[in-house]
């Protein structure tokens, strides 16, 4: 592999790694429900948020952080958000989070 194509391959990895994607949830309905069981108590039904300190995902607050990122903070808690680890799998929080970012 030439320098260059190399050069340019370490870039698009780190790229990957650092700019904010969409998630690749696979269910958008399980999305909803685990939403709407778990997360709209304090971000509301359609995003707008119940108490003041929770983001507002209608207006897609936080949500462009990679995907990973919101999984660890959805799995170990933020300020008055309970730690949903053990709780919630993986792939469900991928999915509400994937489903939040259809709020409006």
């Amino acid at each position: 592999m030439k320098s260059g194509a190399l050069g340019f391959a370490v870039a698009l990895g780190v790229a990957a790694l650092v700019v904010p994607r969409t998630s690749l949830a696979l269910d958008l309905l399980r999305g909803q429900r685990v939403f709407n069981m778990h997360c709209s108590v304090c971000h509301g039904m359609n995003g707008v948020p119940v108490i003041q300190q929770a983001p507002s995902f209608a207006t897609k607050e936080r949500l462009m952080q990679p995907d990973m990122m919101l999984v660890q903070s959805v799995k170990t808690g933020k300020t008055l958000m309970p730690p949903f680890m053990g709780i919630l799998k993986d792939e469900e929080i991928l999915d509400a989070i994937h489903y939040a970012r259809t709020l409006r």
